[in-house]
C-alpha cells in the first residue's frame, strides 16, 4: 500500500514539474535535471519499499499455513488488523491442537497396556501389604495365598504364581500293587517358600516315610505264634523294601522340571504275601513257623496248620538265626559241607546265611530234650526224614520262614 502511495504522489509532482517546464522555456534543462534525479529518487524508495514488504511476506508465510490466499481475501485496508490476527490467532491454536493431541496420544498408549495386581492407590491404616512370612497353603483351594485383605503387590503376586507352579505338578507313584500319589499339600512341603525352590533333603524325608510305611524287610515284626503267644521277631531278609534313594532321585527330577509323572516302582524286595502295610503283617497266611525255644516246626497253608513236629535247631555256639526269612531253595538231594562235617541230605530247604531245613538220619530223636542235651546243630533245622519229605511237597519258594525264641 506504501507503494501505491509513493506512486500517486511522485506523478502528481511530476506533473506539477512538466507544467512549470512549459511556463518557463528558459529553464528547460534545469528542469529535466531535476525530474531525473527525483525519479532516481523515488525508484529508490521503491526498491526500498519492495524489500521491505518482502520481509513482512516472508515472516507472514512462516507464521501463516496459507499466505497467499489471506492475503488475497484479506480487505486491504485492514493490513496491521490482518498480520495481528495470523501471527497471534493461528500459530497460538496449532501449537494448542498440537501438545493436545500429543498429551491424548500418550495417555491412550499408557493406559492399553494390560496391567495387573498394581497397587494404585497406597494401602490404608488399615490394609497390610503381603510379605513373604504371610505366605501359607491354603487346603481349601490347594494353592499358596496370604490373609484375605491383604494387599498384594505385583512382586508378590509374580512370587505366588513361581510357587504355584510347583503345586501343578502330578506324580503317582505305583509300589508294586500300592498307589500312592503326591498331593499339592506334600509339593507344598517340598517348597522353599522364600525361594520357590524344591527342597531336596525334604524330598528324602518324604520318600523316608514311604519306607517306613510300605517297606517290611528293614524292621522286627510282633508276630502271633501257632498258640497265640505274642512274640518279638528280630529283622530278617524277607519283606518289602523300596530303593529310597532312586526313588527320591526321581521324585525330585520331576518336580523341578514340572513333569507329570506315573512312576511304576518295584520294590528290591518283595513280600511273599503280596499285602504291603506299615509294620502289618506282610507274613500272609502261608509260612513255617519255628519256635526255637520249644524246639517245633509247624507249617501254615492259608491259615492252617497243615503239618507239626519237633526239630533239633543250631547249638549255642553256632546258633540257628532268628528272623523273618524268604525260604531261597526246596529241592531234593543235596550236598552239606563245611569245616568239620561233609553229609548228603535228601530233602534242603534253604532260608538264611547257610542255614535251612532237612533231614538228619544221624539224630536218634527230636525236641527240646535232646537240643539241651547239647546235640544240637551247626545252625540247620534238623527233621525226622519223613518230615522233611512231607515238608517239601507243602513248602514253596519265597514263603516266609519264621524263626523266633520265646
Amino acid at each position: 500500500m506504501k507503494k501505491f502511495a509513493v506512486i500517486i504522489l511522485s506523478v502528481a509532482m511530476l506533473s506539477s514539474n512538466v507544467c512549470y517546464a512549459s511556463a518557463t522555456d528558459s529553464n528547460e534543462h534545469n528542469i529535466k535535471v531535476s525530474s531525473i534525479s527525483f525519479i532516481k529518487k523515488i525508484k529508490a524508495s521503491e526498491t526500498l519499499t519492495e524489500s521491505t514488504t518482502g520481509i513482512i511476506t516472508e515472516t507472514t508465510t512462516q507464521v501463516t499455513t496459507e499466505p497467499s490466499t489471506e492475503n488475497t481475501t484479506q480487505p486491504v485496508t485492514e493490513p496491521s488488523t490482518e498480520s495481528t490476527t495470523q501471527s497471534v490467532a493461528e500459530p497460538s491454536t496449532e501449537s494448542t491442537t498440537q501438545s493436545a493431541t500429543e498429551s491424548s496420544e500418550n495417555t491412550t498408549q499408557y493406559t492399553s497396556e494390560p496391567i495387573t495386581d498394581i497397587i494404585v492407590e497406597p494401602p490404608t491404616e488399615e490394609q497390610t501389604v503381603a510379605a513373604v512370612k504371610d505366605i501359607f497353603f491354603n487346603s481349601d483351594t490347594d494353592m499358596f495365598s496370604v490373609p484375605q485383605g491383604y494387599v498384594i503387590s505385583e512382586n508378590m503376586q509374580s512370587h505366588l504364581d513361581r510357587l504355584n507352579k510347583n503345586l501343578k505338578t502330578k506324580i503317582l507313584i505305583n509300589i508294586d500293587n500300592i498307589k500312592k500319589p503326591i498331593t499339592a499339600h506334600d509339593i507344598a512341603y517340598f517348597t522353599d517358600f522364600n525361594t520357590g525352590a524344591i527342597d531336596y533333603n525334604k524330598v528324602w524325608a518324604y520318600c523316608a516315610r514311604i519306607m517306613e510305611t510300605y517297606n517290611t524287610a528293614p524292621y522286627s515284626r510282633n508276630f502271633k505264634t501257632h498258640d497265640g503267644v505274642i512274640v518279638k521277631v528280630p529283622v530278617g531278609d524277607y519283606g518289602w523294601n523300596v530303593d529310597m534313594t532312586g526313588l527320591t532321585a526321581t521324585v525330585y527330577n520331576s518336580l523341578i522340571n514340572f513333569k507329570d509323572v506315573t512312576l511304576s516302582y518295584k520294590s528290591s524286595k518283595k513280600a511273599f504275601a503280596g499285602s504291603q502295610t506299615i509294620h502289618g503283617n506282610d507274613i500272609g497266611g502261608t509260612y513255617i513257623e519255628i519256635d526255637l525255644s520249644n524246639q517245633t516246626v509247624h507249617w501254615f497253608k492259608d491259615g492252617k496248620c497243615v503239618l507239626s513236629d519237633y526239630c533239633v535247631t543250631g547249638k549255642k555256639s553256632t546258633p540257628t538265626p532268628a528272623g523273618v526269612w524268604s525260604l531261597k531253595c526246596n529241592t531234593g538231594r543235596t550236598r552239606l559241607k563245611g569245616p568239620t562235617w561233609d553229609v548228603w541230605v535228601n530233602y534242603w530247604a534253604h532260608f538264611s546265611q547257610g542255614c535251612g531245613l532237612h533231614d538228619a538220619s544221624w539224630q536218634p530223636s527230636f525236641g527240646l530234650a535232646r537240643w539241651k542235651a547239647g546235640y544240637g546243630s551247626h545252625g540247620c533245622v534238623n527233621l525226622p526224614s519223613g518230615t522233611a519229605k512231607k515238608a517239601r511237597e507243602i513248602m514253596q519258594i519265597g514263603e516266609p520262614v519264621v524263626v523266633y525264641y520265646r
